[in-house]
């Protein structure tokens, strides 16, 4: 039920403090963090999968194998949640840049298809290719379906990852301390209780949006667009 003397802005209010709560765990690259360990299909001597992870912009990853079978699968430490997956691209060789990637994750031997994504054209940094996971996923795998030019070989400069502790998303009495709502005029003085019942409330309904919001806007396959994303 609404608390006492609620209102629409009560909401609006709670939501924002919801989504900066969020945006204040977000810290810069997880990567290594977050990262157990990391595979490839093949590569290339001196461009191994090591250089994914090295910060370094001039190393790089280069496959080494028929085309449409390279793959990147990173496995990730247990409790971690990714919110944003980007590859670093090459672009000093056109035909070496991936044009359509897949992501899959899950259970190592129980993959399901995430999305796939169509890379821009004038795409030749970073560009992000998964966003807004809501569970841990043990294994991410990122196949390179075909590269530009009808490339033969991928190279990529490096993955990079945002991540949280799934641990750290979870809603809790605590975080409605007075303290932190200073900046939050309409929570002020409430209930710490009211607020996260409402709280809990408010997340599984933008979770339900998530799961359904491609029946009400309908996305193109390569989209990675997600309620999250579009607000």
């Amino acid at each position: 039920s609404m608390p006492p003397g609620w209102s629409y802005e009560h909401d609006m209010e709670l939501g924002r403090f919801l989504y900066n709560h969020e945006r204040e765990l977000q810290r810069g690259d997880c990567t290594k963090e977050h990262l157990s360990s990391i595979e490839v299909s093949s590569q290339v001597e001196d461009c191994g999968a090591a250089h994914l992870t090295d910060n370094q912009t001039h190393t790089s990853w280069e496959s080494n194998g028929p085309p449409g079978q390279h793959w990147v699968r990173l496995n990730m430490k247990k409790g971690t949640i990714v919110k944003k997956l980007w590859l670093m691209l090459d672009g000093q060789a056109s035909s070496y840049i991936p044009r359509r990637v897949a992501v899959y994750g899950g259970a190592p031997n129980r993959l399901q298809h995430l999305r796939t994504v169509l890379i821009n054209e004038n795409s030749f940094q970073d560009v992000c290719i998964l966003r807004d996971m809501k569970t841990h996923l043990p294994v991410l795998e990122i196949r390179i379906l075909e590269c530009r030019d009808q490339g033969y070989n991928v190279r990529l400069r490096g993955i990079k990852i945002r991540s949280f502790w799934e641990w750290d998303l979870i809603l809790n009495a605590d975080m409605f301390q007075p303290a932190r709502l200073v900046r939050y005029p309409l929570l002020e003085g409430l209930d710490a209780n009211v607020l996260y019942r409402r709280a809990v409330l408010i997340q599984r309904f933008v979770q339900l949006l998530d799961s359904v919001l491609h029946y009400l806007i309908p996305l193109p396959e390569d989209s990675i667009g997600t309620f999250n994303a579009l607000r």
